[in-house]
């Protein structure tokens, strides 16, 4: 993919498999759990300004223009709000087995390939969620020359985390998106200005190059 110039925009499309996010989150840190549920545009936030000078250059903004949250209602109910509140269009999948497996997965490929032929073209997409079965979907949009996001907590398999463009850290995400209060502050990515120059030191807040920020 073509590295972008001047002041373009990065059209992303966002799919959350709560439950799998959550549950994950919730034996890491319960706290930060709590946060990704209750107050969702602060990472939105977070991924909207991060990692874009490593992935496209200088002069670039994303814009996440649709935002998709699947989640289990008889056990998230009380996310269902915050999410909604935070222009996300929620999708409610219940147990359809004894053994609580729920329909997020193919509603959320089914979502995925529809997109491909949204009239806005969506230049990423991004996914957050460990589950390896969405390593076909990556797959297939890589081939259609979309660019795929990553958040997986936890172990992953390589097959998934291989198939992605870029992986999320979840370190860096833990740390900055949901435990930083300066995160409430964060603003925009700046687009480049010719003075005053930028102080030393300034652009360490960038991970280390890779394919994981």
């Amino acid at each position: 993919m073509a590295r972008f110039t001047g002041f373009d925009e990065v059209y992303s499309a966002l799919y959350v498999d709560f439950d799998n996010i959550y549950t994950r989150f919730l034996e890491a840190d319960p706290d930060a759990a709590r946060t990704f549920g209750i107050a969702p545009y602060r990472w939105v936030r977070w991924i909207e300004n991060h990692a874009l000078r490593i992935l496209y250059g200088e002069g670039v903004r994303r814009r996440i223009l649709k935002r998709m949250c699947y989640l289990n209602p008889q056990r998230y109910q009380e996310f269902r709000n915050p999410f909604i509140r935070s222009a996300f269009q929620v999708v409610d999948c219940p147990p359809l087995t004894s053994r609580g497996k729920t329909s997020t997965d193919i509603h959320l490929v089914m979502d995925c390939m529809d997109d491909l032929s949204h009239t806005t073209h969506f230049d990423e997409f991004i996914i957050l969620s460990g589950d390896a079965d969405f390593t076909p979907l990556l797959i297939r949009l890589q081939e259609h020359a979309r660019r795929t996001l990553v958040l997986s907590v936890g172990y992953s398999s390589p097959a998934y985390t291989a198939a992605a463009s870029w992986r999320i850290r979840e370190d860096w995400f833990l740390q900055q998106s949901l435990k930083d209060d300066r995160n409430e502050d964060f603003e925009s990515e700046p687009a480049p200005q010719p003075a005053p120059a930028a102080k030393p030191g300034q652009e360490d807040d960038d991970p280390a190059p890779g394919n994981r920020w």
